[in-house]
């Protein structure tokens, strides 16, 4: 078994790691775990512990879709949590238009359901975790920094390849392993 996700590779900006210096200094007091830079990354979808038997299917369905996909672009331009107001567990970077990778999301899942991987649920946020919050002691303050956060600029992110990534988790944060790299037409 393999733990198992697909994803874009993301390098941030200068303006969004320029956020993200301000947003840790911001949030000093809090506990907040900060995701690495070198391991953002744009999920497309999270398989879980993937049996060895389903791999070599799996690349044929991600091959085949990424053939038929025309590359395109997504503007990184907004800051998001996901958790409640009063429990936030997840900061992120996120897209106000996302059409074309939600479609490729859904083009995706419907081979995936055949190939009988348990079927995504909730809403589909395409999104770049920055942080995961362990504990906020002032969620008045902590809404107030988000709130005043939001960028006034964008960053474009080309969307042309794909990759399925192997993820091995450890005491010091997640490895990733890239297993295949697809291009997008």
């Amino acid at each position: 078994m393999k733990r198992l996700f697909i994803a874009v590779d993301i390098e941030l900006s200068d303006e969004f790691r320029a956020l993200s210096q301000k947003l840790k200094h911001d949030l000093r007091n809090d506990d907040i775990l900060w995701v690495n830079s070198h391991l953002h990354h744009l999920t497309l979808r999270f398989l879980g512990e993937t049996p060895e038997t389903k791999i070599e299917p799996l690349v044929k369905i991600i091959s085949t879709l990424t053939s038929s996909t025309q590359a395109f672009e997504l503007q990184l331009d907004k800051i998001g949590v996901f958790g409640s107001k009063y429990k936030p567990e997840v900061l992120w970077y996120g897209f106000s238009e996302f059409h074309l990778f939600k479609a490729l999301f859904e083009n995706l899942e419907k081979e995936l359901i055949k190939l009988e991987f348990q079927s995504s649920y909730g809403n589909f946020v395409p999104h770049i975790t920055v942080g995961r919050i362990k504990k906020i002691d002032r969620k008045k303050s902590f809404w107030e920094i988000i709130e005043s956060s939001q960028p006034s600029f964008y960053q474009a992110i080309q969307v042309k390849n794909l990759k399925l990534i192997q993820s091995k988790l450890t005491n010091d944060g997640p490895i990733y392993k890239t297993l295949f790299d697809f291009i997008l037409n």
